[in-house]
């Protein structure tokens, strides 16, 4: 896993150059501290800049900048191609007497770009990836990121043709000649969803290259570099709807062994690996899958890490101990202490360099810092929800729908109104009496969804912290992708994997890890694997209102189903109790009128009302209250807020 960053149709000196790759790989420093690297040409007015982590080919062969063998192509890369061995064996059949200099991915990539072309070349590959090729002879670079956006890349256009780019928007900041303004869309985004979702960004002028897409920038005859293309070579919506239109033609039984078989295939591939290789192991379904079935594969002992809180409803250690006993894996677990995650939310901004406000951030960016000091790369079995119907909520709004929005809109909006006559704290009383918990928050939930015209703006609304143009005045822009030829379980998947997934799931844990150091691996990434998901039918994802129906099958041949049968918990944090207790100064001050004015970016005076709420019990407001606090903290963080 490495940092990459460069310039394109930078005139500036050479002194101006060189400064500005060394803040690169200074701000770049954590994503690759075993080697940094880079080159220049000026007369193209190029820079590729690199930082390594080294996990394949520890050796200086695998440093970066590196260029092919028929010296047309430089790259900077930052990834894992899984399948680069398979990769070199159909490079070998179509080139004989290839001079393999590294044990390296890249070096496979370039070869196979040189051989096969770049577009070819992407059809193949399998893996994680963000890359910078120059091409001399076009005279044009290529930035492209991996299917599901698991690696980041972000793209900074300047005045007078000048663009930048970057593995972390926080390469930006601290460079003078780079003038950044706040994009008010990205942040009523975030507020929105507590992530900012590609393209935007924090700022105006910096867009985040998205999933699946290659972006072109090519030299003009003016001497001047213009974003000629962006093309989709990879698309997670056309590859839903042809899987639900072409579904599997075998049975259940051959489904579960084809799968299985797949996953095997798979976790050869992510397992490779020149340095130590562990799991994230939570106990849940999808974690516990990927260390039994690598378990079966692997020679050698297998490292497994988990995390523990002294709350019990936070606590998954125990079953991901349970798990590992049976598995019998080294496993280790970080029995974290209330103190220990608070003392990491005044960092957050500093992991996670955009505001972010998904409070797993706090336990993920724990749990890198116990493997890291065992292993170099980590497997973690993001996407197993997405990809095979595991929230909840899916099966909740699509039983829930009809009903929420059966009724004309006026007897809708009327019964939206009465909802809210009574306060919430009253039916949160009452609630408690028909042992049905936080029953005034849920209600005012319903009263603002009921009204809802359609599924998407159902699902929108359910699943928002804050609706549209409350707490800021602009609107949010970016839209869910619901397609009329998918079910409305499908199309809340896909709207996760399009949004969710790569901008909150992904983010998470990429920033958290690589703020360590440390590489992750989502096998349930794989390509193949969503194209095999995708082609199965609900009731083979859905039975009996429980979700990863097929998942669960194949896991109980490894592990006791008693071990893994209970409700979906999530990686949480008591952030409803900690503002209201340990967090209650730092949050009282970073709302103050001081720090947060009436006329700020955002509403100064509904932030400081919903705050008083909740510590008063009227309203639990902690997931309104999260993103507030974070963008303060980040403001912090860039010296806005003394």
């Amino acid at each position: 896993m490495c940092g990459i960053a460069g310039l394109i149709g930078w005139t500036g000196t050479e002194n101006q150059i060189s400064d500005i790759i060394k803040k690169f790989q200074s701000s770049l420093h954590h994503r690759g501290p075993d080697n940094k690297g880079h080159w220049v040409s000026k007369k193209e007015m190029i820079s590729l800049v690199h930082t390594r982590l080294s996990i394949l080919d520890l050796s200086k062969s695998g440093n970066q900048p590196m260029h092919s063998s028929c010296d047309r192509y430089t790259i900077s890369f930052n990834g894992e191609i899984y399948n680069h061995l398979e990769i070199r064996t159909i490079l070998n059949s179509y080139k004989k007497n290839i001079f393999w200099k590294s044990t390296s991915d890249t070096e496979t990539l370039l070869e196979s770009f040189s051989i096969l072309g770049i577009d070819e070349t992407l059809k193949i590959i399998r893996g994680m990836f963000a890359i910078a090729v120059y091409d001399k002879k076009n005279k044009e670079i290529n930035l492209i990121r991996d299917r599901y956006g698991e690696k980041p890349l972000y793209l900074l256009k300047l005045k007078n043709q000048i663009f930048a780019f970057s593995s972390d928007i926080i390469a930006f900041s601290d460079i003078k000649e780079f003038s950044l303004s706040l994009d008010l869309q990205g942040l009523a985004c975030f507020f929105q969803r507590g992530y900012i979702a590609a393209p935007l960004s924090i700022w105006k002028n910096v867009k985040k290259i998205m999933p699946g897409t290659k972006t072109t920038i090519s030299l003009g005859k003016d001497r001047k570099y213009y974003l000629s293309k962006e093309e989709k070579y990879w698309s997670i919506k056309d590859n839903a709807i042809y899987g639900q239109k072409n579904l599997y033609q075998g049975t259940y039984e051959e489904g579960k062994k084809d799968l299985e078989n797949l996953f095997f295939e798979i976790l050869k591939g992510q397992s490779l690996s020149d340095v130590p290789l562990g799991i994230f192991l939570s106990g849940g379904i999808d974690s516990s899958l990927i260390a039994a079935l690598l378990k079966k594969i692997s020679p050698s002992n297998i490292r497994t890490f988990s995390i523990g809180f002294e709350n019990e409803m936070y606590d998954e250690s125990k079953y991901a101990e349970a798990v590992a006993n049976h598995l019998k894996t080294e496993h280790i677990t970080l029995h974290a202490k209330s103190a220990d995650a608070l003392r990491l939310v005044e960092e957050m901004p500093k992991v996670y360099s955009e505001p972010f406000a998904d409070s797993s951030q706090i336990p993920t960016t724990l749990l890198s810092i116990l493997a890291k000091k065992y292993v170099t790369v980590a497997l973690c079995g993001d996407g197993g929800d997405e990809l095979f119907s595991g929230y909840t909520r899916y099966i909740f709004a699509n039983n829930s729908f009809k009903y929420f929005t059966m009724g004309p809109n006026l007897v809708r909006h009327t019964l939206s109104r009465i909802i809210k006559m009574f306060p919430p704290e009253v039916l949160n009383s009452f609630g408690k009496y028909l042992k049905v918990n936080r029953l005034g928050d849920r209600s005012y939930k319903a009263s603002e969804i009921i009204v809802s015209q359609n599924l998407e703006d159902y699902y929108d609304k359910l699943i928002s912290y804050w609706p549209n143009e409350t707490i800021v005045s602009t609107k949010n822009t970016i839209k869910y992708e619901f397609s009329k030829e998918l079910g409305n379980i499908e199309n809340m998947m896909l709207a996760d994997q399009l949004s969710y997934l790569p901008n909150d799931i992904l983010v998470k844990g990429d920033r958290a890890a690589m703020s360590q150091s440390l590489e992750t691996r989502s096998p349930f990434l794989d390509h193949h694997l969503s194209d095999f998901a995708w082609s199965t039918p609900l009731e083979w994802r859905i039975k009996n209102n429980k979700g990863k129906h097929i998942l669960r099958d194949i896991l109980y041949k490894h592990v006791p189903k008693k071990l893994i049968d209970r409700p979906k918990q999530g990686f949480g944090l008591p952030v409803n109790e900690w503002i209201r207790g340990p967090l209650k100064d730092w949050a009282i001050n970073l709302v103050d009128k001081k720090n947060l004015p009436k006329d700020g970016f955002i509403n100064g005076e509904l932030a400081r009302k919903i705050l008083n709420e909740h510590l008063s019990h009227k309203r639990n407001w902690d997931y309104r209250l999260w993103p507030i606090l974070m963008w303060q903290q980040w403001n912090i963080e860039r010296g806005n807020i003394k």
